[in-house]
């Protein structure tokens, strides 16, 4: 029989929680009894550990993970991955966007010979103008990391334990559970499934958040940004050579030696942006590059439930 575990990160959820535990359980136990449903509480300011708790005492197939404080949301989901059993690993979010009813028709399609199936959201409640710039902000992040990225697919996924164990042995201290899947390769496949609605609650991922994401995505899995400014470095000296040869030609053909005042201070100017620019960027990869020199732990667990022993 197959084992199955359900990694869910949550943040300030006290109010889904139980429901989300009782979707999920009863599309397990139509697969199979023995699973286990693991929930990181990733610093949760609200009651949500205590609902954790509750749950926990009444089934001990609900694994309990307690981060010290909110690490992240790929943090947390890094949490539960260390921790997983299952022989089969479903990443998902609790708000019950990701709909449990799902889970089955995501394992029916990974044994059909794939390693990785991710969901594809159909149906989705946003609005127009949210899709759009969804659109635009996955497009931009594409173009600046060099990474397909499928603005239909977020964290809805089963792995296999071959690529769980894959996923354990990454070392960098940037997560993002996405592109580190696709980074690591193994056959992968997707499924379509109707976006579900928000339980409870209001979402904690906020625009700053999602562009923070994506910053440190662009700077841990590429180097364009670099590639760009050197490009940008070429550039203005082709226009100076080409600007320079324009002056000379002028002095001897028009009579002037000089260009005035203001367009040198505007080049003045232009250049030295350009230039912070540059390095600013170079700075930001010394600073990824001072963070994992460091290698603090990815997270620190305060408490746990249901698991014999914390990763």
């Amino acid at each position: 029989m197959t084992f199955i575990s359900v990694v869910a990160p949550i943040l300030n959820e006290e109010t889904l929680i139980s429901e989300f535990i009782k979707r999920v359980t009863v599309q397990l136990n139509k697969i199979n009894s023995d699973y286990e449903v693991i929930i990181i509480d990733d610093g949760s300011t609200d009651n949500s550990w205590s609902q954790i708790q509750i749950a926990a005492k009444e089934d001990k197939k609900i694994v309990g993970i307690k981060l010290s404080k909110n690490f992240g949301h790929h943090y947390a989901i890094t949490a539960g991955l260390h921790n997983s059993k299952g022989e089969w690993v479903v990443v998902m979010d609790s708000d019950l966007q990701d709909r449990p009813e799902v889970i089955p028709d995501l394992l029916d399609k990974a044994q059909e010979g794939f390693d990785v199936v991710f969901v594809s959201r159909q149906q989705r409640p946003e609005s127009f103008a949210y899709k759009l710039g969804q659109r635009i902000f996955y497009a931009s992040l594409r173009f600046l990391s060099g990474i397909d990225f499928d603005s239909k697919q977020a964290n809805f996924s089963i792995i296999n334990r071959k690529v769980v164990e894959a996923f354990k042995k990454f070392p960098e201290n940037a997560r993002f559970y996405g592109s580190t899947i696709k980074w690591l390769g193994f056959s992968r496949a997707s499924i379509n499934a109707a976006h579900g609605l928000r339980f409870s609650g209001r979402p904690s991922y906020t625009i700053k958040k999602r562009f923070t994401l994506a910053l440190d995505i662009i700077l841990s899995f590429s180097d364009r940004p670099l590639r760009f400014a050197i490009g940008v470095g070429l550039l203005m000296s082709v226009v100076s050579v080409l600007f320079s040869l324009w002056i000379f030609i002028g002095a001897f053909n028009w009579g002037f030696s000089v260009i005035g005042w203001p367009s040198l201070i505007v080049s003045i100017f232009f250049t030295g942006g350009v230039i912070l620019i540059v390095l600013g960027i170079i700075g930001i990869y010394m600073g990824r590059i001072f963070r994992e020199v460091k290698a603090r732990p990815l997270y620190v667990v305060s408490e746990s439930l249901n698991i014999e022993k914390i990763v």
